[in-house]
């Protein structure tokens, strides 16, 4: 949602939404040197060294005879070939094998290159996301506005823009995973003059802003977090994202709700800077129970719920986007698990409004908005993402 929702909310003051050790192989003309007889130089014999053995002749060479002295086997090479004109190869002995002879004029057996070693396995290199931020892990923590841990194919962002831009400096916000590895957030916001125009939005997002990259709207960053997203309404077959328990405690309950929303634009923000935003769509799980009437109609089943539209506007925040909010029927929710079809809930938009199936999927966002007067938090167990069958979920250290 980002700093969109400082336009969103501005335009409907009623309404709230919110290698190992390799040894080195033998010489690579001369890797056993025979004994001192006229019989020609042995074949190498490998040794049981990190690679595989080293194998001696089998069979000695018709007119040669054998070295009195065993060549010196290339260290942790391959096997040795025999002479050619006479020595076949030998077989490898169980640790070095004995010396196979070559005949008088062939060509003694070439050194192995030597196998690679066996190390140890290596520590895998850390996870990290477009910006070089390795994965969260249990404990971790931020209360920096507009930090962010990574989880993944998703970020969980402490999301505060509207106490920013209001100079609340009385908010207190934090993002954090738990022991048991559920993850959430805290907020405590004072009286800071939203009026429910600049609510704050911490979140989790897959994908990125709709805005592009150079946008002062953006509170994230410009990079996606999925390979997944964006993508073109008409390339997408499944879309979905599966809640498990996201529940929201309230101490004081004055603005508040739980919501999954996702944008459209005209083009992809990862590539074009000014990508041109269309649409805001959102759902509500949850709300505050003053909440306002709602002045339009229609229902879409999407997923394990249906939702009923509560309001839509062409003319969103000055002109700048379309906006369609939608209410779970029967809510208001403090808790939700379930699933919702991304691909229904669009394509109902779609249809009923007559949008382009050309338009990006940029981003799909949980989070809930929390105005003046309103403390508490959030915990969730797990988030899933499905676009066109990949499933990513929750991934940490």
């Amino acid at each position: 949602m980002g700093n969109s929702s400082l336009i969103r909310f501005a335009c409907l003051a009623t309404l709230f939404s919110l290698a190992s050790c390799a040894a080195p192989a033998g010489p690579p003309s001369d890797p056993g040197t025979g004994g001192s007889s006229t019989g020609g130089t042995t074949g190498t014999a490998g040794t049981s060294v990190a690679g595989t053995t080293g194998s001696a002749g089998s069979t000695a060479g018709t007119t040669g005879t054998a070295g009195s002295t065993s060549g010196t086997a290339g260290r942790g090479g391959t096997t040795g070939s025999a002479g050619s004109t006479a020595g076949t190869t030998g077989t490898a002995g169980s640790t070095a094998g004995t010396t196979g002879t070559a005949g008088r004029g062939g060509t003694t057996g070439t050194a192995g290159t030597g196998g690679t070693a066996a190390g140890g396995t290596g520590g895998s290199a850390p996870v990290v996301d477009c910006k070089g931020q390795a994965l969260a892990k249990v404990g971790d923590m931020t209360a920096t506005s507009k930090a962010y841990l990574n989880m993944g194919d998703m970020r969980m962002i402490n999301n505060r823009w509207g106490s920013d831009e209001l100079g609340c400096a009385g908010t207190t916000q934090k993002v954090y995973i738990n022991s048991d590895k559920t993850f959430g957030w805290d907020f405590n916001r004072p009286v800071c003059g939203g009026a429910k125009a600049k609510p704050d939005y911490p979140e989790v997002e897959f994908g990125v802003a709709p805005f592009g990259a150079t946008s002062s709207l953006l509170t994230t960053p410009s990079c996606s977090t999925t390979s997944l997203l964006p993508k073109q309404i008409k390339d997408i077959t499944i879309a979905s994202v599966k809640v498990d328990t996201f529940q929201i405690t309230l101490q004081k309950p004055t603005v508040w709700n739980i919501d999954f929303e996702m944008w459209l634009s005209q083009r992809n923000p990862v590539s074009d800077a000014n990508p041109g935003v269309v649409a805001e769509i959102i759902v509500f799980w949850g709300w505050e129970n003053g909440r306002w009437a709602c002045d339009k109609s229609g229902t879409v089943t999407a997923g394990t719920n249906t939702y009923t539209l509560c309001h839509q506007s062409d003319d969103w925040s000055t002109g700048h986007w379309k906006f369609y909010q939608f209410n779970v029927q029967g809510g208001p929710l403090q808790s939700f698990s379930g699933t919702v079809d991304v691909l229904a809930l669009t394509n109902w938009v779609v249809n009923t409004y007559g949008l382009s199936k050309d338009l990006w999927v940029t981003r799909l966002e949980v989070g809930s908005e929390i105005d003046d007067s309103t403390q508490g938090s959030v915990k969730m167990k797990n988030l899933t993402f499905n676009i066109n069958g990949t499933a990513k979920s929750v991934e940490l250290q």
